[in-house]
């Protein structure tokens, strides 16, 4: 087939016609576009059209809004398939970051640039955090990933599309001293319970908050994770953060009596309480059985720390802490995998690289004593 772009001597710009088969009704399907300054940026888009109807990823011009597409179809379809706190972000992020930068802009004229300058504009412009920057830009490759399976789209320009590199805050974590000192220092309150859980398990507050006793096997001495709390503490949700979340962990001897005497308290709690106490069989609760109030747990960690004398860090740090001390210790990193539940061992990984290091210079200075003896 010739290829061959026109000129518009009304407006001095180019433009062609091709032939594109037919359509499902058997109706010949011609493909036009004008509006190009020079033939050879005519020829070029032509060219591209034309490859595409011979791959059959050819779709229409449809002047679909991305934002349009977003709420409309995108976020509707991930509803059920979400969890309701994931889906909330994922709204918020739509109407409060991605809708006003491209309003009223048409998804096949978003290019893998313009998405460039998007991931630009929030990490120099919004203030917003790794994390929520790490969650638009997946947001925003699944949606138009769907739009071109939807035939919206020829192809997916998030794809091509560089994220600017995020500076990873350098993680804190406490040393077994610093540990020690702490659970010594909180051992009398009233949540001491929740932290002796973070630092032996390595679970998530949303997952220490959310435990229940039926979760807890005393014969065993194994906890399973089935559920959470939400970040408000107002809802228990049924559910994990991902498949790999939901996960069995064999508990350290001196957790189990420490677990027993909550027990008890909890079950002195709600005869006092009688008629008034809210049965949720938490492990962790307030005096009339409702779950504990994130912020009220946070309170109560930073005034410890500050009375233990240790580096301020954050209640989710108290999990790389656990993580650390155990690949410090040698345990397989695969191990240490399952017990945080991680749904990749790169993750495990990528996240301690700063302690392999170590790991591998312990491993390789025991397995040269094991062949050789240890040397004087």
């Amino acid at each position: 087939m010739q290829m061959k772009a026109h000129k518009d001597e009304k407006t001095g710009t180019w433009y062609f016609v091709v032939s594109a088969g037919k359509d499902e009704d058997g109706k010949r399907r011609q493909i036009r576009r004008r509006g190009f300054k020079t033939e050879k940026e005519a020829l070029r888009e032509l060219r591209k059209i034309l490859q595409q109807v011979d791959e059959n990823t050819y779709v229409k011009k449809s002047n679909l809004k991305y934002v349009d597409f977003l709420k409309n179809e995108w976020l509707p379809s991930k509803e059920v398939t979400l969890r309701s706190v994931t889906y909330k972000t994922y709204r918020s992020n739509i109407v409060n970051h991605i809708q006003p930068y491209f309003e009223n802009q048409e998804m096949e004229r978003i290019t893998a640039a313009a998405i460039e300058k998007f991931y630009v504009h929030l990490l120099k412009e919004t203030g917003l955090s790794e994390r929520s920057i790490q969650d638009i830009q997946k947001l925003i490759k699944s949606s138009f990933k769907t739009a071109v399976k939807r035939k919206y789209l020829a192809y997916n320009p998030a794809e091509d599309a560089g994220a600017p590199k995020v500076h990873h805050k350098e993680m804190k974590v406490w040393n077994l001293d610093d540990v020690n000192k702490f659970l010594e220092s909180a051992k009398e309150d009233t949540l001491y319970i929740v932290f002796l859980l973070a630092l032996t398990t390595g679970m998530r507050q949303s997952e220490i908050l959310a435990l229940r006793w039926k979760d807890i096997d005393f014969d065993e001495n194994v906890l399973r994770v089935r559920q959470t709390l939400s970040h408000n503490g107002k809802t228990l949700i049924q559910a994990t953060k991902t498949k790999s979340s939901a996960r069995a962990i064999t508990l350290v001897p001196q957790l189990i009596p420490e677990l027993k005497k909550q027990q008890r308290i909890n079950i002195k709690e709600k005869l006092a309480a009688n008629f008034d106490y809210e049965d949720h069989d938490l492990v962790i609760c307030t005096s009339s059985g409702k779950p504990i109030n994130p912020r009220n747990l946070l309170r109560n960690f930073y005034r410890l720390m500050f009375k233990a004398d240790v580096p301020q860090i954050r209640f989710h740090d108290l999990r790389h802490t656990v993580a650390s001390l155990m690949l410090a210790q040698n345990i397989n990193p695969k191990i240490v995998k399952e017990i945080l539940g991680h749904s990749d061992i790169r993750v495990t990984l990528d996240t301690y690289s700063h302690v392999l290091p170590v790991v591998h210079k312990q491993t390789a200075s025991q397995y040269g004593e094991m062949l050789f003896g240890s040397q004087q």
